[in-house]
């Protein structure tokens, strides 16, 4: 059905292309079906002439049998009954198959005649039937003579008729004919004289006059022979063109490659920083750029932050990995070239470091075929490049400490305030309530006023701890080699502290967490194994951080202690109020369940922003 629908698309694009063509078999078509139709007009009238000569020669048998029989009639030559018998024998073959073509043409008065005719006959044979007298039977009989001079009548000017039109409509034909004839005759004129001849004028002079001599069959096998070598002309000038200007054509192409690029990579870092996805697009631009087989960025320590991976790439997982590519003091600090053997295949292997004050960020690593051959274009592009990258992700990690050390500074500010202030006034309240006590104290236990006074230390005691846990908080700080690092250092702080065997199952190297999510998280853990110290009596933590495929992280703190013997409503446990609020402040939720097993298990739940 599909193809059947194409069938007017594909005939328009043929008549658009072909116009010439198109036009010229419209132009004999209508030729064709010129003379066609003047054959039908021809045999139209073959068929209507026999058919109208058998109608009218029987009208006048029948018009001479009725004059023979009406006049014997009215002299009384024979009997009555005689004669109505053979006027009855009239009327039967009136309705046979020869009247019947007459009543059928309706185009003329053939018709409109039949049925006076016909009516006649009826009149004659109702006056017959009802025993009317002579005179009317004979009235009647000449009206139906006279019936047959208007039906013979009728029917030569109905062949009349016919003739005239069928001769006018061969007259229009044959001037068609002619027309379409001359049409034809001037189309290939302007085709052949005009059109062929400007084609051929406008081929050089010396082509056209060393052909002049020669035998040709028409003037197309002029114009094929001239047109083949005007292309075997044409071929030669664009082969030493291209042979020519090759070098320089590819150099440009390079070049703006090289600059598109170029341009793009600095819109990509600039507009959507440097992450993992905007250096795979550089990785993959990069390899189309310089042609080669793969392109791949593998990180070291400094720069293992970008990606888990410790390698990014276009393609493929690079061949010739090898930790000994970070070696400083071997591996120079521009681009070197090394060809390697790797699975049976010679590949070449170019690579550049991302140098920073640090230390190494990572390598530039292009892996293509061994007889692959760089220009000088090429390797600068591929040095801008990884200088481009080392800038990017060395500013990129400033940024990120910047912050860090800002927060931290902040936080320490806040610590210092505290303590000069509020932790001063604390203690400078306890001490007063110490000396209330002392002084005041056999007063207070009579007028009953010892209780409220115990309350109201109480309520220090615990203000000045919540004080004293909250400045601890604060002056925590993290390692700039990210959570990690800190989680370890606070696993082995509290191992020190305590006879616990804690694990740590860290499963986040994928996940980007800000500075803030990293403080919280950490506090979090640190305030867990802090009350799994002091009120579980547990031998084992195991310390789970895991991102689900959801997004959303899951952090575990399981221990093999008594379990949850605590009131929560009690106002002294104010390290589960702690890490309350801080699931509040990631956004998630936290929960202490009891294992099965035994032991509790602090569940914290959030999703990254």
């Amino acid at each position: 059905m599909q193809n059947i629908l194409n069938i007017p698309k594909l005939l328009q694009a043929f008549v658009k292309k072909h116009k010439l063509y198109v036009n010229l078999h419209v132009l004999v078509v209508s030729m064709v079906l010129s003379v066609l139709l003047m054959q039908a007009g021809s045999l139209f009238l073959f068929d209507y002439i026999p058919d109208h000569l058998a109608v009218v020669h029987r009208a006048y048998q029948d018009q001479s049998v009725w004059k023979f029989e009406i006049y014997k009639l009215e002299n009384n030559l024979n009997d009555k009954n005689v004669t109505f018998n053979n006027l009855n024998d009239s009327l039967t073959a009136f309705d046979g198959t020869i009247y019947s073509w007459a009543r059928n043409q309706q185009d003329t008065g053939l018709a409109k005649a039949y049925k006076n005719l016909e009516a006649a006959h009826q009149d004659f044979a109702h006056a017959r039937v009802q025993g009317y007298s002579k005179a009317v039977l004979l009235d009647k009989g000449q009206r139906v003579i006279k019936a047959y001079d208007v039906f013979v009548s009728a029917a030569e000017d109905d062949i009349t008729t016919k003739q005239s039109l069928v001769s006018l409509l061969q007259l229009v034909c044959l001037f068609l004919v002619f027309c379409i004839g001359a049409c034809i005759m001037l189309t290939s004129w302007n085709l052949l004289i005009n059109r062929l001849g400007k084609i051929i004028a406008i081929m050089p002079n010396d082509l056209i006059s060393g052909k002049s001599n020669n035998q040709y069959d028409d003037e197309f096998e002029i114009l094929e022979k001239l047109t083949a070598e005007m292309s075997a002309r044409l071929e030669g000038i664009q082969v030493e063109t291209k042979w020519i200007n090759k070098t320089s054509k590819e150099k440009m192409r390079k070049m703006i490659l090289s600059q598109d690029f170029l341009f793009k990579l600095a819109k990509l870092i600039g507009s959507s920083g440097l992450s993992e996805l905007t250096i795979k697009k550089a990785l993959y631009s990069l390899e189309r750029a310089l042609g080669v087989s793969n392109v791949a960025l593998i990180f070291s320590e400094n720069g293992s932050r970008i990606s888990a991976q410790r390698a990014l790439f276009s393609s493929y997982w690079p061949l010739s990995f090898d930790e000994t590519m970070f070696d400083e003091s071997e591996n120079p600090l521009s681009v070197s070239h090394a060809t390697k053997l790797i699975k049976g295949e010679c590949v070449q292997c170019v690579t550049i470091p991302l140098a920073s004050p640090n230390g190494w960020l990572g390598i530039l690593l292009l892996e293509t075929e061994a007889n692959h051959y760089f220009e000088d274009t090429e390797l600068q592009l591929f040095e801008v490049t990884a200088q481009m990258l080392a800038l990017s992700m060395g500013f990129q990690a400033r940024e990120q400490e910047s912050r860090r050390v800002a927060l931290l500074e902040e936080r320490a500010v806040i610590a210092r305030e505290l303590h000069d202030s509020l932790a001063q006034s604390l203690s400078y309240m306890k001490f007063q309530i110490a000396r209330l006590q002392t002084n005041f104290g056999t007063q207070l236990i009579e007028s009953g006023a010892d209780s409220i006074v115990n309350d109201m230390r109480e309520g220090l005691d615990n203000a000045y701890r919540e004080l004293r846990e909250l400045l601890t908080t604060f002056r925590v700080q993290m390692d700039v080699r990210g959570l990690d690092h800190v989680l370890e250092e606070a696993i082995e702080e509290f191992s020190q502290r305590s006879s616990l065997n804690i694990t740590l199952d860290n499963r986040l190297q994928e996940c980007r967490l800000s500075v803030n999510e990293e403080f919280h998280l950490l506090h979090v853990v640190r305030e867990a194994l802090s009350n799994i110290v002091r009120h579980s009596g547990a031998k084992k933590v195991t310390i789970a951080l895991v991102l689900q495929s959801t997004g959303d992280v899951v952090v575990t703190v399981d221990d093999d202690g008594k379990g949850c013997t605590f009131d929560e409503s009690k106002p002294h446990h104010y390290g589960l109020a702690i890490m309350t609020e801080r699931a509040c402040c990631l956004g998630g939720t936290i929960e202490i369940l009891p294992r099965r097993r035994g032991g509790t298990r602090v569940r914290l739940l959030f999703r990254p922003k």
